[in-house]
């Protein structure tokens, strides 16, 4: 075989690939002639539904418009007009409002109103409790200490004129000659023993007058107390009547401008609560319409979906022969590729010299390099050979469009001699004795 083999190989094998690529051409072609005819076929189709209430339209692209006809019209614009006047501010609602508000004005003022008496009723009501609190502390006291003190008291009041007496008796005692004169019962002289009697007496008294000034006392120290301590209690409870009916008349006040102004709100609520009565009214005629649309949406839809199923019965009889065309194509490419292929692998087999002894034995054969790898078949070597297109680094390294020939990397595994690693880092391949 000679280098027209060669050729004769790679021209089949290129008209293979110009014939799948027109095959590819064609059939975008005939998709795009389908959708668009599919497209105008499966479009949807206004259409408008009219009643005696109203008319409904539905447009090219989905648009809805539905409005009442004639005296629906008439009683929807009435109660939209009704509905819109009754939106907003309730009438009379202003001054109720007012009213309200400077009934909580005066209600704040009379809380922060001032009191003239109430500072001057907490003072003296806190000075009475003060002093119940002291005459009842002494009224809680031992009295045995007081009665002490009294008789301490009473007993040097009484010490003078005991004193007093008894020198006089002693004098009267002595100018009779009687100053050391004893009984047998006492010591001393019966006048003596009188003057001690009286003393004794009087010491008596004293002690017994001492517990009754102290009983005296604890029970006026205790009246005083519990009298100061129901004062003050009854002044403070005035202090808190004060209190008590200014936040009162606050409240009073307070309340009667929250009603007020609760009035307001049910003034408007009402006011909303009619308007919102006119607006529902008003959409019964659109109700009335759209009921209408929806009946004519069931035909519509009908209609529309046996369109769309015509359509659809024509698109897949279409897309079948495009499919079928399609096949034929690949089949046409597929065999000339592998009568290329066959006619190179072939003509390597000759004595001659062929294509690829014309050219240097060392190539670029990097799998790294190659994309649509498919495999041939193998050559009378035993090579497997494969056909692809080189991609873009390949293209930087000054490698175009499509070649054939053995993979680097498969041929690492089995014949490793055969194969170098270039300087830019991609294997190449010593053709020599791989084709004949």
């Amino acid at each position: 075989m000679s280098i027209f083999s060669d050729i004769a190989g790679l021209a089949a094998i290129n008209t293979a690939y110009q014939r799948l690529g027109n095959v590819g051409a064609s059939t975008e072609q005939s998709a795009n002639l389908l959708a668009n005819r599919l497209l105008t076929e499966s479009e949807f189709k206004p259409f408008a539904v009219s009643s005696g209430t109203g008319r409904s339209y539905i447009g090219d692209r989905g648009s809805l418009d539905v409005r009442p006809t004639g005296r629906a019209a008439a009683i929807e614009g009435a109660l939209l007009s009704e509905g819109l006047f009754n939106i907003g501010q309730a009438r009379g609602g202003d001054q109720v409002a007012s009213i309200g508000e400077e009934l909580l004005g005066h209600s704040r003022a009379q809380l922060a109103s001032n009191l003239p008496t109430l500072n001057i009723t907490n003072q003296v009501a806190r000075d009475n409790l003060t002093a119940a609190r002291g005459f009842l502390q002494e009224a809680e006291l031992d009295p045995a200490a007081r009665e002490q003190a009294i008789f301490d008291r009473i007993r040097a009041g009484q010490f003078d004129d005991e004193q007093r007496q008894a020198l006089q008796l002693e004098e009267r005692l002595a100018s009779q000659g009687r100053l050391g004169v004893s009984t047998n019962l006492y010591g001393g002289t019966p006048e003596q023993l009188a003057l001690a009697k009286a003393q004794s007496e009087s010491r008596n008294m004293a002690m017994i007058q001492a517990m009754q000034q102290a009983q005296s006392e604890r029970e006026l120290a205790g009246r005083l107390g519990t009298q100061l301590s129901s004062t003050g209690a009854s002044l403070g409870q005035s202090a808190q009547d004060l209190l008590t009916g200014r936040q009162a008349r606050s409240l009073q006040l307070g309340q009667s401008g929250l009603g007020m102004l609760s009035g307001q709100q049910s003034l408007e609520t009402d006011q909303l609560r009619r308007a919102l009565a006119a607006t529902q009214g008003a959409f019964i005629p659109q109700a009335a319409a759209l009921n209408v649309l929806q009946q004519g949406l069931t035909s519509g839809g009908m209609a529309q979906q046996a369109q769309q199923f015509g359509a659809g019965m024509f698109g897949e009889a279409s897309v079948t022969g495009i499919e079928s065309l399609l096949a034929s194509a690949l089949g046409q490419g597929n065999l000339l590729g592998e009568v290329g292929a066959g006619v190179l692998a072939a003509g390597a087999s000759g004595d001659d010299d062929g294509l690829f002894d014309m050219l240097s034995n060392i190539f670029s054969s990097d799998v790294r390099l190659k994309e649509n790898v498919e495999f041939v078949g193998k050559n009378h070597k035993g090579f497997n050979i494969y056909k692809w297109d080189w991609n873009n680094k390949a293209n930087q390294l000054g490698e175009f469009g499509s070649s054939v020939g053995v993979l680097a990397q498969e041929l690492l595994k089995t014949h490793p001699e055969r194969v170098i690693l270039h300087d830019n880092g991609y294997y190449q391949v010593n053709y020599a004795g791989i084709w004949r």
